[in-house]
């Protein structure tokens, strides 16, 4: 049977492959990809980041805590739709957030997964809303990966699969 010591960890390396991929999709970025749709409806890659920012800044502290209202000190109200934000400022938000994530993970009793939050879905156990948001790290990193790949495709450039550096 599992422990709840491993789905901690299971969530804490799931957050961080997440992290990792993203840094690998960002390698060639640029600002007219930054700011481009799919469609009109869809999210650009720079709010994207912005959300990965706010899950791993704003909604993975809250998981943590239960403190639901919680926002970082000086965390602007309109963050979420924030165009004027460079794209320095996010990473540098990202890479703050990510330190915090992780090491929430790691102060993380294995009891507080058991204890409830009446969030956003409802009332549901703390381990639930934590997998929630480890998940929303990949899957919106998979977005950003779509996104640029058809923005390159669109361009002309060949599908590739560049490997990681070591």
């Amino acid at each position: 049977m599992e422990t709840k010591s491993s789905r901690i960890e299971a969530m804490k390396t799931f957050t961080e492959f997440g992290l990792t991929r993203l840094g690998w999709d960002l390698r060639k970025l640029d600002d007219e990809t930054l700011d481009w749709r799919v469609a009109p409806e869809a999210n650009t890659v720079k709010w994207l980041l912005r959300h990965i920012s706010m899950i791993l800044n704003v909604y993975l502290p809250r998981a943590f805590t239960g403190n639901l209202s919680y926002l970082p000190e000086k965390w602007p109200d309109n963050y979420h739709d924030n165009d004027e934000r460079s794209l320095e400022e996010i990473l540098a938000d990202i890479e703050k957030g990510k330190i915090d994530a992780i090491n929430g993970f790691k102060e993380l009793s294995d009891n507080a997964l058991d204890e409830p939050l009446d969030w956003y879905i409802g009332e549901e156990k703390r381990d639930f809303y934590l997998m929630i948001l480890s998940s929303e790290i990949l899957h919106h990193e998979g977005q950003i990966a779509a996104t640029i790949g058809l923005w390159k495709r669109i361009g002309g450039e060949p599908p590739e699969v560049v490997p990681p550096e070591a």
